[in-house]
C-alpha cells in the first residue's frame, strides 16, 4: 500500500511537471538569473541538473557567485537596480535588499504546496522582517521539519575527524587536548606522506575563498573549529559556551586564538599543505577526494571520502579506512539544534521580475522544496545514485557517484553533453528545506544513513562504525558527546542580525579585511615568537580601526538571540 501511494505520488508530481514542460514546447528557453552568495560555481548550470531543470521548466540556469567572481560583482549589479531573478544572501544581508527594493513581494507563495510545508518558519522571518502579517520577500534557507528543540544529526556541524584505519595503526592514542592531536597527526603523517597514487598527504588542508562567510568573521577554517571549545563566531564577537558572555575576537582566552595556534602548530611541523591560502574551495574539495588530507572538521566533508571505493572498487569503509569523530578530551562543543528556521541564507526574487517569468520562478522555487526537488538535492538520481524497493523506499546503488564523478544514465545527458555526475551536480548549493527533513516519497529522511535498507547494509560493510562504537562505548558521536557532557545544544530561534548602518557599515569590512590578513601571517608564522608578535601586531591594527565600536555594536545585537535561546530554555 505505501509503494500504491508513493507511486500516485511521484506521478502526480510528474504530470504537474509535464504540463509547465508542454507549455514551454518549442519556445526558447529563459534563462534565470541566480546571484548566488553560496555557489562555488560561477556561469551557466551544466549537466544532469541543468537537463532536469530545463525538462520541467524550459529554463537555464545563469549562476552570478560573488565567491567565484569576487565580491565587487554585488556593488555593480546592485548599482544597476538588477542583482538577479533569483537572490541567495546572507540573512544579515537581505533586509538591505528589501529597502534598497533589489527583491519584490513574493505573497503569492502562500499558494504553493511545497513550500508551504515549511509555513510556520517562512511566516516566522517575514513577520520579523517587515514586522507585519501576510506580506512575503524572503525564504529561509535549509528549514527542517523537525522543531526548535530538536537534535535529529548524529553528528555537531564543526568536530574534528580522523581516519579511522591511521588512527588505529598510531594505536588509537586518548587525545587530551590540540597539543594531543597535533602529536596525532604527526604520528599519522609518518606512515601516511602520499596517496597510493603518490600525491603528497597533509593534516589539513586549507583555502580562503569563505573568508567572513555565514555572518562570522575571519577564515572559515578558524572559526569552524572555534566550536569544539564551547565558542561560536557571531559577527566580531565570540560567544561563549555559558551562552551569555562575549569575548574579543583577539582574546587570547578565546577560541579564536587556540584555534589559529592549532593550525600554526601543524605549520610549524610542516603538516599544512603549501598550497593553503592560496588555492580555492575547489582544489580542496579534489585533494579531500583524492585522501591528501588526514584531518576533517566538517560534519558534511565525509561524504567526498568516506563512501570512496579502491582502485580495485573494493568501498574503503569495509577496510576501515573512513573518516570518523575521535574525542579530544578537553572539548566542549558549542552546537545549536536543528535549523528549524533555517540557517545563514535567504532565497528572494529580484524586484525586476514579473509577469509570466515571475510565475515561471515561483513555480521553480516550489519545485525546489518539493520531494522531486529535494530528492534530487539529497539523494541523487534513480538508477545512478539509488533504486526503488518494493515499499517505496530507497536503497543505496552508488554512493560515491559524487566523489567519482560517475557517468550518468543517458536520459539525464543534456545538450552540453556533460557526463559526470559531480560536473553535473546541482551548482546553486543552496537549499529551502534542509536533508534532515523526511522525504514524503519514503517517509525517513533524506541522508542515507537514516534509511533502514542503508543500516542493514551498514552493519554487515562498516568496518569503521563497528570498531569505533565498539572501542567509544557508543552509537556515534552525538551519543558520545552527551553522555561524557561535553555537548550542551542551543536552541535554535531563527534569530537574524540587523544589518549595518553607518559607520558600523564601513567598519566591518576593514576589520574584517584586517583581521584574515593577520589570521593568514599567523598561521603561517615560523615560530612561536613570530605567531605572538604578529598577534600583537593585529590586536594594535584591529584597535586602531575601533574595533572597540563593532564589538560593542555585535555584542548588543546577539545579546537580542542569547536573550530569546534563554527564553526557549525557560530561564
Amino acid at each position: 500500500m505505501k509503494r500504491f501511494l508513493s507511486v500516485l505520488l511521484t506521478i502526480a508530481m510528474l504530470l504537474g511537471m509535464v504540463t509547465i514542460s508542454a507549455m514551454a514546447e518549442g519556445e526558447e528557453p529563459i534563462t534565470i538569473t541566480i546571484y548566488d552568495a553560496a555557489a562555488n560555481y560561477h556561469g551557466i548550470q551544466k549537466g544532469w541538473f541543468a537537463k532536469v531543470v530545463k525538462d520541467r521548466f524550459n529554463i537555464v540556469l545563469d549562476i552570478v557567485a560573488p565567491q567565484v567572481a569576487g565580491q565587487e560583482i554585488y556593488a555593480t549589479r546592485a548599482e544597476e537596480g538588477d542583482l538577479g531573478d533569483i537572490v541567495i544572501v546572507d540573512k544579515s544581508e537581505f533586509p538591505n535588499l528589501v529597502q534598497a527594493g533589489l527583491v519584490r513581494e513574493i505573497n503569492e507563495i502562500t499558494g504553493k504546496e511545497n513550500l508551504m510545508r515549511f509555513k510556520d518558519q517562512i511566516e516566522h522571518y517575514n513577520k520579523e522582517l517587515t514586522g507585519e502579517e501576510g506580506k512575503f520577500y524572503g525564504i529561509p534557507s535549509e528549514m527542517t521539519d523537525t522543531s526548535p528543540s530538536s537534535l535529529t544529526d548524529d553528528v555537531v556541524p564543526d568536530s574534528p575527524m580522523l581516519r579511522w584505519d591511521l588512527y588505529k595503526a598510531i594505536g588509537a592514542p586518548e587525545i587530551k587536548d590540540l597539543d594531543g592531536l597535533v602529536d596525532a597527526l604527526a604520528a599519522i603523517h609518518e606512515i601516511h606522506k602520499t596517496t597510493d597514487a603518490g600525491d603528497p598527504c597533509y593534516a589539513v588542508t586549507l583555502w580562503a575563498d569563505w573568508d567572513n562567510n555565514d555572518d562570522m568573521s575571519g577564515p572559515a577554517n578558524v572559526t569552524h573549529i572555534t566550536p569544539w571549545y564551547g565558542q561560536k563566531m557571531k559577527r566580531s564577537a565570540l560567544l561563549q559556551a555559558d551562552g551569555e558572555t562575549f569575548l574579543k575576537v583577539y582574546d587570547r582566552a578565546g577560541a579564536y586564538y587556540k584555534a589559529t595556534k592549532f593550525l600554526n602548530n601543524l605549520y610549524q611541523k610542516g603538516l599544512v599543505d603549501p598550497d593553503s591560502g592560496s588555492q580555492d574551495w575547489n582544489s580542496v574539495m579534489n585533494k579531500w577526494i583524492n585522501g591528501q588530507a588526514d584531518l576533517l572538521w566538517y560534519n558534511w566533508s565525509v561524504g567526498f571520502t568516506n563512501n570512496n571505493k579502491d582502485a580495485d572498487g573494493v568501498p574503503l569503509k569495509s577496510k576501515g579506512e573512513t573518516f570518523f569523530w575521535i574525542p579530544i578530551t578537553d572539548s566542549k562543543y558549542y552546537a545549536e539544534s536543528d535549523a528549524y528556521y533555517g540557517t545563514a541564507r535567504m532565497f528572494g526574487v529580484g524586484s525586476k521580475v514579473e509577469g509570466d517569468k515571475y510565475d515561471l520562478i515561483l513555480n521553480f522555487l516550489d519545485w525546489y522544496a518539493s520531494p522531486e526537488g529535494m530528492t534530487f538535492q539529497h539523494v541523487g538520481i534513480e538508477g545512478l545514485n539509488y533504486t526503488v524497493n518494493e515499499d517505496g523506499t530507497f536503497s543505496v546503488l552508488h554512493d560515491d557517484a559524487l566523489s567519482a564523478n560517475l557517468p550518468v544514465p543517458e536520459e539525464y545527458v543534456g545538450e552540453d553533453g556533460v557526463v559526470g555526475y559531480s560536473d553535473g551536480n546541482n551548482a546553486i548549493n543552496q537549499w529551502i528545506g534542509a536533508s534532515i527533513c523526511v522525504n514524503p516519497l519514503t517517509n525517513e529522511r533524506f541522508p542515507t544513513k537514516f534509511w533502514a535498507s542503508y543500516k542493514a547494509q551498514e552493519k554487515e560493510e562498516d568496518k569503521t562504525k563497528a570498531e569505533w562504537q565498539e572501542h567509544f562505548g557508543a552509537e556515534n558521536a552525538v551519543d558520545y558527546m552527551l553522555k561524557n557532557g561535553m555537548l550542551e545544544p542551543s536552541p535554535n530561534v531563527g534569530f537574524a542580525a540587523p544589518k549595518d548602518e553607518g559607520e558600523i557599515k564601513s567598519l566591518r569590512p576593514e576589520i574584517n579585511g584586517k583581521l584574515c590578513e593577520y589570521t593568514w601571517k599567523a598561521i603561517f608564522a615560523k615560530d612561536d615568537a613570530e605567531f605572538e608578535a604578529l598577534w600583537d601586531e593585529m590586536i594594535e591594527e584591529l584597535d586602531g580601526f575601533d574595533y572597540d565600536k563593532l564589538f560593542e555594536n555585535d555584542v548588543a545585537a546577539y545579546q537580542v538571540e542569547v536573550d530569546m535561546k534563554k527564553a526557549a530554555l525557560g530561564k
